[in-house]
């Protein structure tokens, strides 16, 4: 009898847990750890973690507003709790996948079983990913310019430095690549043709054509849906505004965190947002469902700073399970379980994060 060979996505996901329940572990149990500041003399505050908390859910909250705003403008019957669920099923499936790459199409999917049309809710949600894209890109680039001094002060080796460098071009360019996309598609495809010879070489003629034809149906699809919404500008400007605001709220997440376990300390708000804006960025380069492990490493980097020995992994393991654990144990149960109100059954799901896979 022939030995079934385990599916690469699934070793992949082993791994991926492995990392996570290692990272949890040494953060509790490892010297200077949350089990030694919990049974020593460490001070927290609880209040601030609830604070910290509230943020996080103000995050959520808000980007289920936005949800919800964007269909009910062609389905008035669409309700907040109905944004609610798609907006959790997003966060959810951008937690467990590589690059986040099944946030989207499972959002597609839940809404399609709530009545709203698929290409309609693929056309609002790449509305959303545009601002959402373009908002934080900005946001960062603003704070870098203001806190430049401190970032490059906590960049002390190549290694770091190359991190911060490439997880910054490839912000900038997906940026660019969606603003193209929206504006000048025309421009967009002749880059894409410009890769097209080395997906030859590699791949083959056959493969390059295909490719081609899926990205320009796509950049295609992309400019008719945003024809019609970039020539709304207020609506544009709330929707930056609402996206700002959420990001603030994710971002002032370790700030408060620093305020229950440093009580004493004297770190401020406006360079905590910077840090952990650059803790996003550095993170985002790696298509590892959630950044296991790099978002931690980048946590320490940049917020050594800010916390003593005995506390930054207290703060970085309280940190990702606020921004992380919480949406995996909290949303994922809204996200999948269950038949009922738009709700997606464990076959469903596996068969739209798999075609999702095959078309990427």
């Amino acid at each position: 009898m022939k030995k079934k060979k385990l599916p690469l996505s699934l070793i992949f996901n082993i791994f991926v847990i492995g990392v996570c329940i290692g990272l949890i572990i040494y953060f509790i149990f490892s010297e200077n750890g949350l089990k030694d500041l919990i049974s020593g003399d460490g001070h927290y505050v609880w209040g601030w973690l609830i604070i910290a908390l509230v943020c996080h859910v103000g995050n959520i909250i808000i980007d289920c507003i936005i949800t919800w705003q964007c269909v009910k403008k062609k389905y008035p019957s669409f309700k907040f709790m109905q944004g609610v669920k798609t907006a959790v099923t997003g966060h959810f499936f951008s937690a467990i996948t590589p690059g986040a790459s099944g946030g989207q199409p499972m959002q597609v999917y839940r809404l399609s079983r709530m009545g709203v049309d698929a290409g309609f809710s693929s056309s609002v949600l790449l509305q959303k990913f545009l601002i959402f894209q373009v908002t934080a890109t900005m946001y960062a680039v603003i704070l870098f310019i203001a806190k430049s001094k401190f970032i490059l002060s906590q960049i002390k080796d190549s290694f770091t430095i190359w991190f911060v460098i490439v997880g910054f071009i490839m912000q900038i360019s997906l940026m660019a690549i969606v603003v193209l996309a929206g504006l000048k598609p025309k421009w967009l495809k002749h880059i894409v043709r410009l890769f097209m010879p080395v997906v030859k070489k590699f791949k083959g003629n056959k493969t390059a054509r295909k490719l081609t034809r899926g990205i320009d149906s796509k950049i295609n699809v992309f400019r008719r849906s945003n024809k019609e919404f970039l020539q709304k500008p207020l609506k544009i400007a709330l929707y930056a505004f609402e996206v700002a605001v959420q990001i603030t709220l994710i971002y002032s997440v370790p700030y408060f965190v620093y305020k229950s376990l440093v009580p004493d300390g004297n770190g401020e708000w406006f360079t905590m947002l910077c840090a952990v804006a650059f803790v996003t960025v550095v993170s985002s380069m790696l298509p590892i469902p959630g950044a296991s492990g790099v978002s931690e490493l980048a946590f320490s980097v940049f917020f050594g700073a800010f916390f003593t020995e005995a506390t930054l992994k207290s703060a970085t393991l309280i940190w990702r399970t606020i921004t992380f654990y919480f949406t995996i144990i909290v949303e994922g149960p809204m996200s999948v379980t269950g038949k009922s109100d738009g709700r997606l059954s464990p076959k469903e799901v596996k068969e739209v994060i798999s075609n999702a896979e095959n078309k990427r």
